[in-house]
């Protein structure tokens, strides 16, 4: 062969070498895509066929201590579209828009998007269901899920609060037992071609519905029904800015109802302002006024620091450093420490307080459980506040003593009135009793939780009769109950101003706390009403709505009347 007839050859073989080459890049580029990276790619065109739809459980259902239900779940019904299967997103959200009471615009701009699926609307009726299934709409399905729902609308909605649309908890014991309520979401699959259509039977379940655990509440439905319409009728009567209302036991923390007035539906919250929503009375901080006075007499009794038999003279008015200190009414005598208590002196009670020292008076408020959360299972509670020792004025001292320069929550105050009347021991208050299983077995129960031990049982003792002599003979009178022995303390206080020192021309918050039966007590509680229009004292307006709670509640408690109890024994 010639040298010339080389080159010819070589070229008869360019092209095989070429497409070897190729050949070996087309393979090394699949390896890769294949291999390589098969985890990546594969999890993709899953994402793209596949989409994953959650579901809501049922949530447990919540009980009063009677097992009367007070929240349960009801079936409801959410709206989805397949968007790739609807012709004319246009016409279909002009037909849906009024049946689901959601603008139009709204939803065509979900129609039109280019997903598997789409929510359209959550939790809707059983009618609305039908109205929408009549419409015949190519592309449009439903998902069955539970909604929470409120049997009795109003009552008690400031300890059960309410549910968002995923039924996650959002206040009350609806948010604090949240993990408990809510149970495991389900799940399932819904799969798509090629061309965007879902495969008809080709949903995929991922995880089965787990429902939640059931609570039972410390609430007695018939007691919060007392209180709801009692405080009702004074907010009428008052044309106050608000009324509220908790009771207790006071041996074991259970709170029996809480209450207050403007309220609202937890069926429709998001219908209410924020303000009616709010559980103010674990939330919310306040000046306690001459209720307060009760916590500067056990500081007085627990010292020795005062004689039953000593006289103190009550004048109009009280001069310390640059404040002048007027009582509320003018006793201008001299009055023992009785009867301060009994009239709500507030000269007689400043001088008498006078006697404790300042850091003394401090460690006892605190140890009153004062400026501290009391530990309730409910969301949100406020320390309240109290200023160190350290930090009082020579004003300071005379201004707590009668329950100004101080703030509480009505909690923290029914909480310490209930160790006052009990023997002395602070419990901590609670509203939910028992956890269940959905079969009904107990998983966990509350129980009484002492936290400590505040006063002794002889000053408790005391403390309980001058409170009787408050209601028998005071400025509580209004409170009294026939048959029954009534204790507690009015208070009426000004409101401090939002910005700098003093407090608001004209607006007041009266309050009455008390409790019953004088000697052994079943019950505890406060009423309290801010901003009323006209008459502003807490014997006046507030007493009376306190006595007419107790007289409902007592029989209803089968607390039989002193005199009836007296012939029986006899």
């Amino acid at each position: 062969m010639s040298k010339r007839e080389n080159p010819g050859k070589f070229h008869i073989y360019l092209p095989f070498l070429a497409l070897f080459f190729a050949f070996i890049v087309v393979e090394a580029r699949l390896y890769w895509l294949q291999i390589i990276q098969h985890a990546e790619f594969s999890e993709r065109a899953r994402g793209e066929q596949i989409r994953k739809i959650e579901v809501s459980p049922k949530r447990g259902t919540i009980y009063d201590r009677n097992l009367q239900k007070l929240a349960i779940n009801i079936p409801s019904y959410s709206l989805y579209a397949r968007p790739k299967r609807i012709s004319n997103p246009q016409q279909a959200a002009r037909l849906l828009a009024p049946l689901v009471k959601t603008k139009s615009s709204v939803l065509r701009k979900k129609l039109e998007r280019n997903q598997i699926f789409v929510w359209l609307k959550r939790k809707l009726s059983l009618s609305q269901k039908k109205q929408i299934e009549n419409l015949d709409l190519e592309g449009i399905d439903f998902v069955e899920e539970s909604k929470r729902f409120y049997p009795q609308k109003e009552l008690a909605s400031h300890i059960l609060g309410f549910v968002g649309v995923d039924n996650q908890g959002l206040a009350g014991v609806e948010f604090f037992y949240d993990n408990e309520l809510k149970g495991k979401r389900g799940h399932f699959w819904i799969r798509r071609d090629a061309l965007g259509y879902e495969i008809s039977f080709a949903r995929e379940t991922l995880q089965t519905l787990v429902p939640g655990k059931d609570l039972v509440l410390t609430i007695d439905s018939v007691i919060q029904s007392i209180v709801e319409e009692e405080l009702a009728i004074a907010l009428k009567e008052t044309q106050a800015k608000s009324v509220e209302a908790l009771f207790m036991d006071p041996h074991t923390g259970e709170i029996l109802a809480l209450s207050r007035r403007p309220t609202y539906d937890p069926n429709h919250y998001q219908d209410y302002p924020a303000s009616a929503q709010k559980n103010h009375l674990v939330q919310s901080i306040y000046e306690p006024g001459s209720t307060f006075k009760v916590a500067t007499a056990s500081v007085l009794l627990e010292e020795d620091l005062v004689d039953m038999k000593e006289k103190i003279l009550c004048e109009e008015t009280l001069r310390i450093a640059d404040h002048i200190f007027h009582d509320w009414k003018k006793f201008n005598t001299y009055l023992d420490f009785y009867r301060i208590v009994q009239h709500s002196s507030d000269i007689g009670m400043i001088k008498l307080a006078s006697r404790i020292n300042n850091d003394i008076f401090f460690q006892y408020i605190k140890h009153f459980g004062f400026g501290t959360r009391t530990g309730v299972d409910l969301p949100g509670e406020e320390n309240g506040i109290v200023r160190p020792s350290s930090s009082w004025s020579l004003t300071d001292p005379p201004c707590i003593a009668i329950g100004q320069g101080i703030a509480v929550t009505p909690l923290q105050i029914v909480t310490f009135l209930s160790a006052a009347i009990n023997g002395g021991k602070l419990l901590r208050p609670y509203v939910v009793r028992a956890i269940l299983e959905p079969g009904g077995r107990v998983i966990k129960k509350n129980g009484r939780h002492q936290v400590r031990t505040i006063i002794s049982d002889s000053t408790s003792r005391t403390l309980q009769e001058f409170l009787k002599g408050v209601v028998a003979g005071g400025t509580g009178n209004r409170a009294g109950v026939p048959g029954y022995s009534v204790g507690g303390k009015t208070g009426t206080a000004q409101i401090p101003l939002s910005r700098g020192r003093g407090y608001a021309d004209g607006r007041y918050i009266a309050s009455f706390m008390g409790f019953a039966p004088v000697g052994s007590p079943r019950v505890a509680g406060i009423v309290i009403i801010k901003e009323p229009t006209g008459a502003y004292w807490g014997g006046e307006i507030v007493a009376p709505v306190f006595g007419r709670i107790i007289g409902r509640v007592l029989p209803y408690m089968n607390v039989l009347p002193e005199d009836e109890k007296w012939v029986k024994v006899s």
